[in-house]
């Protein structure tokens, strides 16, 4: 499992240790499938929030997305709609938007979540192509004081 940045860690102290470990968990499943990519981890009112996307413009390109509930994570496709589901495991009803539920540590292990990953990138504006020379994970992160942090971590590829 990949380390964590110290400011994400410190924006889950406040969750159940159970939703702390899916939240990481499925942190790592989303990396070793979007990876190289950027990050961008901020808290949102009650909820923390990781975005992933092949540039460095997380908020407008993004693939997909990590939402941090009191009781569950979610993963969220930006254009969920679009994706095929033979698992029919994504749910919600917007234009575009879908997401897949984790309540459960064991959730992490669902073959569906990999394959909508996948798809979800190579679907993306920027795919692994369009991403440049970027071989690493750039993650930037928006602390309470509302400075930003950057961490550029080198991947395998």
């Amino acid at each position: 499992m990949r380390r964590p940045p110290p400011e994400l860690v410190e924006f889950l102290h406040s969750y159940s240790p159970a939703v702390q470990s899916i939240a990481i968990g499925l942190r790592s499943v989303v990396l070793d499938e979007l990876a190289p990519c950027h990050e961008y981890i901020f808290k949102m009112r009650a909820r923390v929030v990781l975005l992933y996307g092949p540039t460095e413009r997380v908020i407008k390109d993004a693939i997909c997305l990590i939402a941090v509930f009191a009781k569950h994570v979610n993963l969220g496709f930006m254009r969920g709609a679009q994706l095929p589901d033979r698992a029919r495991v994504l749910k919600g009803s917007g234009k575009k938007m879908r997401h897949v539920s984790l309540k459960r540590l064991s959730d992490l292990d669902r073959p569906e979540l990999r394959v909508l990953l996948r798809q979800a990138r190579r679907r993306s504006k920027g795919s692994r192509a369009g991403a440049g020379a970027l071989d690493d994970v750039v993650t930037r992160v928006k602390r309470s004081d509302g400075h930003e942090a950057f961490q550029t971590t080198g991947w395998p590829r």
